[in-house]
């Protein structure tokens, strides 16, 4: 048996994997395993169980399966297979003076068709939007062995619904993601601040203040969280501004507001990379409206104090994604009651279960109790027609 593991070392085993290198190498594999099931994965970067496979299925490792070029450097457009990092995406388009601004904490293990898979975002998510927001066109190959494509390199297009997006966000349900056409930004020159104080409340109730200079990344952590980098006391925000904007940290005094460089802003990202070193856990990425961070957060914080759980909590401040890593020793530290208490607070505050990481198998049960039976029945339909066989596995 193999084992394969995913970042918040969720675990799983399967007698089979097999990795292709290109489109047809795969299309040979499926038809030779017609009524196999399947699970995708290549990074293993994830932390909600969507790439680890049951024992039955099949681990399709993308992680090889690499190719990228140019299709209009003019118009910053190019064509990425599944398989390719982050990492060399950024190298890529920045050799021409572009810039991809999807950076996950796992640049060089992250592949773009698990952060499509996820609709992942990061920092500057805030300013430019998720990954689909870049995503012009993609190329499918359904468990049948069937190639598809759907979009287009152009900028608009208004041909009846955009079934690109179907695939953003599907999480390897719905078909293989082959190949991407994406589109690049130049970022401005940019501002960077570190911003703190004492309670994490009144920190985390200031966000929208500053959220009226326009930034394009709002990032925020509280002590808990930073013990894991610096090991700072303090609550923190990490905002970037266009160069050129006309903000007065002296106009603040109540916060500690200090001028940065980029490179120091490890103190945010060693955060998600220090702690899966720690203990295991389970991370609630969850999503708000921003006017409702203040509260919802200190009420989860207080749960888990409540419960003797440690927890450390960090995010994108600026979109109201925060990701709330609760760690435990023993499997059964993780009670239904407290996933219940979390939901109601989250629930109560307009939240959702997953702003960027997916359902995968860890939410799964949640997510299924309580999105609606219209959505679950369209969901249905789509996978009946993309994946007649149910070889794939989902979300539901």
């Amino acid at each position: 048996m193999i084992e394969i593991k995913d970042h918040s070392g969720l675990m799983g085993r399967t007698a089979k994997s097999y990795s292709p290198s290109t489109g047809e190498e795969l299309i040979r594999f499926l038809l030779k395993h017609k009524d196999s099931k399947f699970r995708i994965g290549g990074g293993l970067t994830g932390v909600s169980g969507g790439a680890i496979p049951e024992e039955e299925e099949i681990f399709i490792n993308f992680s090889n399966y690499k190719s990228i070029e140019w299709i209009d450097k003019e118009d910053g457009v190019f064509t990425v297979s599944a398989g390719n990092t982050m990492l060399e995406i950024k190298d890529f388009v920045e050799v021409e003076g572009w810039n991809f601004p999807i950076l996950p904490g796992s640049m060089d293990r992250a592949t773009i068709g698990g952060m499509i898979a996820c609709n992942g975002g990061g920092p500057f998510s805030l300013r430019y939007g998720k990954i689909g927001n870049f995503v012009r066109a993609v190329e499918i190959v359904t468990p049948q062995a069937e190639k598809l494509h759907f979009g287009s390199r152009v900028k608009k297009v208004s041909e009846g619904p955009n079934f690109t997006k179907l695939f953003v966000g599907s999480e390897g349900s719905l078909g293989f993601i082959s190949k991407v056409t994406l589109n690049c930004i130049k970022l401005p020159a940019i501002e960077h601040y570190r911003i703190s104080h004492s309670n994490f409340e009144k920190l985390a109730s200031s966000v929208s203040l500053f959220l009226g200079y326009n930034p394009l990344y709002m990032e925020m952590a509280e002590p808990d969280a930073l013990r894991f980098s610096s090991g700072h006391k303090e609550s923190v925000m990490w905002l970037g501004l266009e160069k050129g904007t006309l903000f007065n940290p002296n106009s603040y005094k109540e916060f500690n507001i200090v001028s940065l460089s980029p490179d120091n802003l490890n103190e945010r990202f060693d955060i998600g990379k220090n702690l899966q070193q720690y203990k295991k856990f389970i991370d609630f990425d969850i999503s708000f409206p921003v006017k409702n961070g203040a509260k919802l957060l200190s009420k989860l914080k207080n749960l888990f104090n409540s419960l003797g759980m440690e927890s450390a909590f960090f995010g994108h401040a600026g979109d109201g994604n925060w990701h709330i890593h609760v760690f435990y020793e023993e499997e059964d530290q993780i009670t239904s009651k407290m996933v219940n208490s979390f939901d109601e607070l989250l629930f109560k505050y307009e939240g959702h279960i997953s702003g960027e990481h997916g359902i995968g198998r860890l939410h799964k049960k949640r997510f299924t109790a309580h999105k609606e039976q219209y959505y679950q029945a369209l969901y249905s339909a789509l996978k009946s027609h993309l994946d007649p066989k149910n070889q794939l596995p989902s979300i539901f």
